[in-house]
């Protein structure tokens, strides 16, 4: 497969990640983003994996220096990658609740954290309040807003306190 896309298949010795000069910059930049990512928005280093998984798609749909004019992902797909679906990553998103499935005096949406996308074009979000991860493409989005990990703390704290734990 590597042939057919044109792919150089390098080895090096084990042991020797000096040898390693390109995979390893790009292990640095994919470290250093996701950091950013997550120390921006003020995100949990527990989401690591989600920030990793979503620099390399972002750094998939960039130019680099080496591919000239083109990205990764039209070398590998053969398809110029859309990217006007990007959101800030950490940002707020709001997700609707129907009707059926709430009480007259209950919230009509929940606060979701964006934390990555999914192969159908929909988005990874986490729900901080049941600790779950939702794939969805139904929301309203507030780039501007993140969640206040502090203030779930506490929110956390005074549920514990009053059940006695």
């Amino acid at each position: 497969m590597c042939v057919a896309k044109e792919i150089k298949q390098e080895v090096t010795s084990p042991y020797t990640p000096q040898h390693n000069g390109i995979a390893e910059r790009r292990n640095r930049t994919l470290h250093d983003m996701a950091r950013c990512m997550l120390k921006g928005e003020g995100l949990p280093n527990s989401f690591w994996g989600e920030a990793i998984t979503t620099t390399t798609y972002i750094l998939n749909r960039c130019p680099t220096k080496k591919l000239e004019a083109v990205v990764p992902e039209t070398i590998w797909s053969g398809l110029k990658p859309i990217v006007s679906h990007l959101k800030i990553f950490g940002s707020l998103f709001y997700r609707p609740i129907p009707d059926e499935k709430r009480k007259k005096l209950e919230d009509k949406s929940e606060s979701l954290i964006l934390i990555g996308y999914h192969p159908t074009g929909a988005y990874r979000l986490f729900n901080p309040v049941n600790q779950q991860i939702l794939i969805s493409g139904d929301f309203v989005v507030d780039d501007n807003a993140s969640w206040n990990w502090s203030k779930y703390v506490k929110q956390i704290h005074c549920v514990l306190e009053d059940s006695g734990q």
